[in-house]
């Protein structure tokens, strides 16, 4: 495993998603790509796939 250059480091984010429908909370890693996010959410352990309360933190 190698380690992350200055810009990875730069690109990496932390972010939290809290379910609206049953209130279940993640906490993830991302990157931004191409002006996006990535952490390869996909849904809560509920089935909701888009109601979510999101928040971004830059990761250093």
């Amino acid at each position: 495993m190698g380690f992350l250059g200055e810009e990875d480091m730069m690109n990496r984010v932390k972010v939290t998603i809290r379910c609206k429908r049953c209130g279940e909370r993640f906490i993830l890693r991302g990157r931004r790509e191409k002006g996006k996010i990535n952490t390869g959410f996909k849904q809560c352990i509920c089935d909701n796939s888009n109601d979510f309360d999101i928040q971004i933190e830059d990761s250093y």
